[in-house]
């Protein structure tokens, strides 16, 4: 969860702590407004979700809500489709060559 920071005296409102000025992993100077709180260290809401696992591996924006995991990899449910003809997949409805996945229709035509 995001952690609103006063920006004047840039003390975190929960928990109070005095902060040191950049994010962790991006190093962008960190000018107010909120962060994203991962054991202890501020991160910016896309290095946050790389830390923890949960970018989307279609579009590689962060993921809140639904998602299907397949080929140990996270999606949103709309971004898991087949590499050949782009058809949404079901989380047990696929094939997959060479760390993609397809439809079972394509990988016949293609690998069958």
């Amino acid at each position: 969860m995001p952690v609103r920071v006063n920006s004047r005296d840039k003390v975190a409102n929960a928990p109070v702590k005095l902060w040191p000025g950049k994010l962790q992993d991006c190093r962008q100077p960190f000018i107010g407004g909120s962060f994203f709180d991962h054991e202890g260290q501020p991160y910016c809401e896309t290095h946050y979700h790389l830390k923890r696992g949960s970018l989307c591996a279609g579009c590689h924006k962060p993921i809140s809500g639904r998602c299907v995991t397949a080929m140990f990899r996270k999606f949103h449910p709309e971004h898991f489709v087949c590499a050949f003809c782009l058809k949404q997949l079901n989380k047990g409805t696929f094939k997959e060559q060479s760390d993609k996945p397809y439809c079972h229709m394509c990988f016949e035509k293609l690998f069958g």
